[in-house]
């Protein structure tokens, strides 16, 4: 497994993929064989009716195994923030009403989600922390039955804690929308769609795809019933395959043609290929591995870190694959460690927010128990 992630070789012990994750070198083949084909313009390289059998379908296929849904309901995005723009934009709210999010999300939400509730008149309900965590107590004292939507991750970013089932709950008992960002879950754990409207991770962690741009969409059927989005030529369905009706003199382009009614509605131009080849080769990986059997390692691994800080008497927050220590010596204490590690070749994150931070330490299907014993001594010299 290790040979497949030549970054690896660079450090002593990577362990910051909530950071970025490593790409295997299988990403590299496939994009070099698609890049081939469209430099000597493989046959149907320049229409959709052949690229998207060739290159679109097989990976969605790949996304829909892995979130364990049908294709129809699964689409690509430009990493995260494009997809919960898209959708967001897609969905019509009445003037007044709220949209709940959470005062530690990553601030890809909180600018979206602000800016959102200003455009269309909503008032913005940030529910606050209690030491780092939410619980459903918390969450079910603010919605009702004037919220509009639900926004927040899966896993937060800073903490590691894996939010309560029970938020995506209660907001569907008052009819609200639930949207997700799975961007720190999806590749690493088995995610719980029931109850969920939308759902977006970009490749660039736990997929394995950093710095392509790719992203994947989930959308319910309930979202893709009642969703308005803006028509975009390919999310559309013309009367004649795309390649006839580019030439057919007697169309009118004026004429709106009807919207595709599966989750490629929320599509606008010509799909990233590209991206979609480069997170398929990732997908085939996880998929190939299993995402159950991932699961079980990564959480393996956290739960070796989480037990030693513990022992060390440090506070731990977290209950996923991300572990976040805090270790009680103060901010700087901290911001100096993490750089020391990396000197040493042990990579991990420096993560906080309005007085919540610590040490963030993230491993992945790459990572050992080697890797963890490289930190905690590592860890344990910078303490002495």
């Amino acid at each position: 497994m290790r040979h497949l992630f030549p970054g690896l070789e660079k450090f002593k012990a990577y362990l910051n993929t909530a950071g970025l994750g490593l790409m295997p070198v299988t990403v590299l083949k496939a994009v070099n064989e698609f890049l081939l084909e469209v430099i000597n313009y493989k046959e149907g390289i320049n229409a959709v009716e052949e690229l998207d059998p060739m290159y679109l379908k097989p990976v969605q296929r790949e996304a829909a195994k892995l979130l364990g849904v049908k294709r129809d309901n699964v689409t690509f995005s430009i990493q995260t923030t494009d997809g919960l723009k898209r959708a967001l934009q897609a969905l019509k709210p009445r003037k007044g009403m709220k949209i709940v999010s959470f005062d530690l999300e990553f601030p890809t939400i909180s600018a979206i989600v602000k800016s959102y509730a200003k455009l269309h008149g909503l008032k913005v309900e940030v529910v606050e922390n209690e030491n780092g965590l939410y619980t459903p107590e918390i969450v079910e004292k603010v919605i009702d039955d004037e919220t509009f939507a639900v926004v927040y991750s899966d896993v937060q970013w800073i903490t590691g804690q894996r939010m309560p089932k029970e938020i995506a709950e209660v907001a569907k008992e008052h009819g609200a929308w639930v949207i997700v960002d799975a961007v720190q879950s999806l590749g690493a754990l088995k995610v719980d769609l029931r109850n969920v409207d939308v759902l977006v991770a970009g490749g660039e962690k736990w997929l394995l795809n950093p710095n392509t741009g790719s992203g994947i969409m989930y959308l319910s059927n309930e979202f893709l019933d009642e969703c308005e989005p803006v028509i975009g030529l390919l999310n559309t369905k013309p009367p004649m395959p795309w390649s006839d009706w580019w030439g057919d003199k007697d169309k009118d382009l004026w004429e709106l043609l009807p919207l595709r009614r599966d989750a490629r509605v929320l599509d606008h131009g010509t799909p990233p290929y590209l991206s979609i080849v480069a997170l398929g080769a990732s997908l085939e990986l996880i998929n190939s591995l299993g995402v159950e059997r991932i699961e079980r390692h990564d959480l393996k691994l956290a739960e070796k870190v989480r037990e030693w800080a513990q022992e060390r008497g440090f506070e731990v927050l977290g209950n996923s694959q991300i572990v976040l220590i805090r270790t009680g010596l103060g901010f700087e204490k901290e911001k100096e460690a993490v750089t020391r590690l990396k000197e040493e070749g042990v990579v991990v994150s420096l993560r906080g927010a309005k007085g919540i931070y610590g040490i963030r330490v993230s491993p992945h299907l790459y990572n050992t128990e080697e890797d963890v014993e490289v930190l905690i001594e590592a860890f344990s010299n910078l303490l002495v």
